[in-house]
């Protein structure tokens, strides 16, 4: 599957929907719960426990539901409401959707490509026939995006790589794992003094992307560059005189919104020389903040 424009192809490990009984006037989290992780996945995704809302049900709302980027609602079928509308923590007008007729389901776009992040926190789900509220909901939306994993191609054969291309092994892969409860999107991976960053005249190079990553998820995320490049390819880049270079630090900052902006550093040891370098990892290191908040450093 691909969201991402430049390097279109990544992977969503989980099949999750997180699914909310409506509540009038009751905090809800969405959350869900998660299927047994793959073999060659080694991230650890214990999904949390649904908070359980009270037993008095909502005369309006049937069903609430996360779905990729979107929340999802459905109302009763008695219902007449021609309008459901989010407001965010801040009280503003998020998102308001016209419920269908015949379907008496509405969808609210969170996050997406052309879509402005929500702020974090608790949410009022509203349903309303002209200036008329008929019931609400409060919906707590938070994620927590986590980078839990780094690999070479070189060393990591066995993925899913586009081994049409000659230089395959030279590219990268990193996990994105969502334990909140709302979606969260990846716009823009930026690298720097990785190997094929050092091919040319530039301290940073940043690539835009779009990949939506729902809560209880982890997303599998190939680079759009050659990361581990040292000479040939790239057109317009010289090769790398590794013997002159004893080690760098690449590091990768994903842009999440809303997010934290997660990193991910390495130490790379060169040897060889000009046209036959040999890259060694000496060391690693992952920062994962834990503050949320809209991600609008971009």
């Amino acid at each position: 599957m691909t969201n991402d424009t430049n390097t279109p192809k990544h992977e969503r490990r989980i099949d999750r929907r997180a699914l909310l009984s409506g509540v009038s006037g009751a905090l809800v989290a969405l959350a869900g719960c998660t299927n047994q992780p793959s073999p060659d996945d080694t991230s650890n995704n214990s999904s949390n426990p649904t908070t359980e809302s009270p037993a008095s049900q909502s005369a309006v709302f049937a069903d609430v539901k996360v779905d990729g980027g979107q929340l999802v609602t459905a109302l009763d079928s008695d219902i007449s409401a021609d309008w459901v509308r989010l407001f965010g923590p801040n009280g503003g007008l998020f998102a308001e959707s016209r419920v269908s007729p015949d379907a008496k389901q509405t969808y609210l776009d969170l996050v997406g490509e052309t879509t402005e992040s929500y702020i974090p926190g608790t949410h009022r789900l509203v349903a309303a026939k002209d200036d008329e509220i008929l019931g609400e909901v409060t919906v707590d939306l938070t994620p927590r995006v986590a980078l839990t994993d780094f690999r070479w191609a070189k060393k990591h054969p066995e993925m899913d790589w586009d081994k049409s291309a000659n230089n395959w092994e030279e590219h990268a892969t990193f996990r994105l794992e969502n334990t909140g409860n709302g979606p969260a999107i990846l716009k823009q991976t930026r690298w720097q003094n990785a190997p094929f960053v050092l091919r040319t005249d530039e301290n940073e190079q940043m690539f835009d992307h779009s990949i939506v990553l729902p809560p209880e998820e982890t997303t599998t995320v190939y680079s759009t560059p050659p990361v581990y490049e040292t000479s040939g390819g790239l057109v317009g880049a010289s090769a790398i005189e590794c013997e002159t270079i004893d080690t760098k630090t690449l590091q990768l900052t994903t842009v999440i919104q809303p997010g934290s902006n997660p990193t991910y550093s390495e130490t790379i040891e060169y040897g060889g020389e000009k046209g036959a370098c040999e890259l060694n990892i000496l060391d690693s290191e992952t920062t994962n903040q834990t503050q949320t908040t809209n991600g609008s450093d971009t």
